[in-house]
């Protein structure tokens, strides 16, 4: 008889062999930029799936494997809650976003990925059943406590903030597989999926829905969309050049059609590509925002053809430009840095304005530089004129330049990359996992130098809210900050080398807790030469090799701090467990 684990193998060895070569090549490539060897290779490949398929925006809040599910969950691999820009995990982080504003916008997006090379129509009903049961709250997740706590999650945005909601949640169900062209466009498999959209359409509290079965093909599109570098010819009319600056190779001031201007904000599948709005401080305020229904009005009159007094337009910075014949020009590498309100609000008039669309001018200033200072100073500059958060510009500061160069140097030998702009090596040859935000960096120097655990698991403008003030300072060391991230990048690694998945909650606890086990004690001020030795201590105990022991005892001094038990979510979030723990650890310091 043939056992479990052999058959299990032989199916992983004829999908590696009946993959699409190009798929098998870019996961392949994907696992190791990520450091996902190993990751179960299913894992793995649901991972793959979700970072072609969610936001970057979303992607970028967590660590990748913590968008996994509990083991075994069958019917949904993925599940990402959205509500205003900020990936909400459980209940708690609902109750924060949703009662700080005063309208919210709701987006949930659930993916079931599978390495087969066929598509079965049970797998798409079944993906569509677990759905339909997670939407509804339904319950039966008990043995699966991930999945329970995003169905609560998800369930109390309509228990205590139905009345914020600017509109039903938007639902995105995606259905992966690596099948050819001609298996996506089965007259079954389209049957099953429209079966499962209108099902879940038909629940009758929720917005827009989207089902989408995805192939080889469109794994290849979603993968291309990411990674190239965006590139486009446009029509600029009535363009003047500027003279000659220090660090600009090209600026241009001139005015394109709306047209025109969608090939800069539209994919190659006519959606929004939120890629080139990374470098813009500010989202899209939505169209109730008075100024973007100021626009919106605008283009819905005869007004809209005196948009280019009306209106400031657009600034595109670019790596690279090329004119072309008549009033032409190529440009790669672009981001639209300020004109974010604009741009969207031009999107979202695009079939109003049907064949006035290329007859209405937007004015534009492009500028081609591939001087990061000279892009960093248009940014400041072209966002100074209307309020913007502080947290928003806290990558344009001359302490974030200096820390983007120190990692750069890597006097450490920690082999880590600092992202100071968002988005800034989507296209670039490094290792991802190496790659640290700035969000990622908040969150690690709160956790082991600023001993606030507790707020490094808020989302990132809470984060900025409460410990704003006491990181990224002129006078800082910046050692500790490199420190910091390092032991966040070796504890993620310990929980794919063996260390318990259930820790993860408490990882920024576990953080501190190492800190203290390492320097037999607190750490010294942000500022003091002390800390850069103290630094130097954490990195070097993070450079051996049982760091899965190291870890695993820094977390059950967490779990004895917690009285033998794990501590909830919300028990994690609250500054008075950050004491007791602090507390607990000096005690077993002096004891020993």
């Amino acid at each position: 008889m043939i056992s479990y684990k052999y058959a299990l193998s032989i199916k992983y060895l004829r999908i590696g062999i009946l993959m699409n070569p190009l798929i098998k090549g870019l996961f392949k490539k994907f696992r190791e930029t990520e450091e996902l060897s190993s990751l179960e290779e299913s894992d793995a490949f649901e991972l793959f799936s979700a970072t072609l398929i969610l936001p970057d925006e979303l992607i970028s809040q967590s660590e990748k494997t913590d968008f996994l599910l509990d083991a075994g969950s069958i019917g949904i691999d993925i599940i990402a809650l959205e509500i205003n820009g900020q990936l909400a995990r459980d209940t708690d982080d609902v109750r924060e976003i949703c009662s700080q504003a005063s309208q919210i916008d709701v987006s949930l997006y659930l993916i079931q990925a599978k390495q087969s090379t066929s598509i079965s129509s049970v797998d798409i009903l079944g993906f569509g059943d677990t759905a339909k049961k997670f939407l509804s709250n339904e319950g039966g997740f008990s043995n699966y406590p991930r999945l329970e706590e995003l169905a609560s999650a998800f369930a109390l945005v309509f228990e205590d903030f139905a009345t914020s909601l600017r509109h039903p949640p938007a639902v995105y169900l995606t259905f992966v597989t690596t099948a050819s062209k001609s298996s996506i466009e089965d007259p079954v498999v389209q049957d099953r999926a429209a079966s499962v959209q209108s099902q879940i359409a038909n629940l009758g509290f929720l917005g827009r829905v989207f089902v989408n079965v995805y192939g080889a093909d469109e794994l290849h599109e979603a993968w291309s969309k990411k990674n190239h570098a965006n590139e486009v010819e446009i029509q600029f009319k009535k363009q003047v050049n500027l003279p000659e600056m220090p660090g600009v190779d090209q600026a241009i001031l001139g005015v394109v059609s709306v047209a025109e201007l969608l090939k800069l904000v539209q994919g190659t599948d006519g959606t929004l590509d939120e890629r080139v709005f990374y470098d813009n401080v500010r989202g899209f305020k939505g169209e109730d925002n008075p100024v973007n229904r100021q626009i919106l009005s605008t283009l819905s009159t005869h007004e809209r053809d005196l948009l280019p007094v009306l209106n400031n337009g657009i600034t595109v910075v670019a790596s690279s430009y090329s004119p072309k014949p008549g009033d032409a020009v190529a440009i790669s590498g672009f981001q639209i840095v300020n004109g974010c309100q604009t741009s969207h609000c031009l999107y979202l008039s695009r079939d109003m304005l049907e064949d006035r669309i290329a007859s209405v001018y937007v004015p534009i200033r492009l500028v081609i530089t591939s001087d990061e200072d000279v892009a960093t100073r248009i940014i400041r500059a072209t966002n100074s004129q209307t309020e913007v958060h502080e947290n928003d510009l806290v990558a344009l500061t001359k302490f974030q330049k200096k820390l983007e160069d120190f990692y750069t140097l890597d006097t450490p030998e920690v082999n880590l990359t600092y992202e100071r702009r968002s988005g800034q090596f989507y296209s670039a040859a490094v290792t991802k996992r190496r790659v640290v935000t700035i969000s990622d960096q908040m969150r690690a120097i709160s956790a082991v130098f600023l001993d606030s655990p507790h707020a490094a698991a808020r989302y990132p403008a809470r984060l900025y809210a409460e410990v704003g003030k006491s990181i990224f300072q002129e006078e800082h060391k910046l050692l500790p900050y490199v420190a910091s991230a390092y032991a966040a990048y070796r504890i993620e690694n310990a929980f794919r080398a063996g260390l318990d998945p259930v820790y993860k909650p408490a990882r920024y606890h576990i953080l501190m807790a190492y800190k203290y086990q390492v320097l037999n004690g607190p750490s010294a001020a942000l500022n003091a030469r002390k800390c850069e030795t103290q630094s130097e201590m954490l990195i070097n105990a993070l450079k051996q090799p049982d760091q899965v022991d190291l870890f695993r005892s820094a977390a059950e001094s967490v779990m004895a701090a917690a009285e033998g038990k794990f501590p909830t979510r919300d028990r994690l979030k609250r500054e008075r467990f950050t004491q007791e723990l602090i507390a607990h650890l000096m005690q077993k310091i002096e004891n020993s």
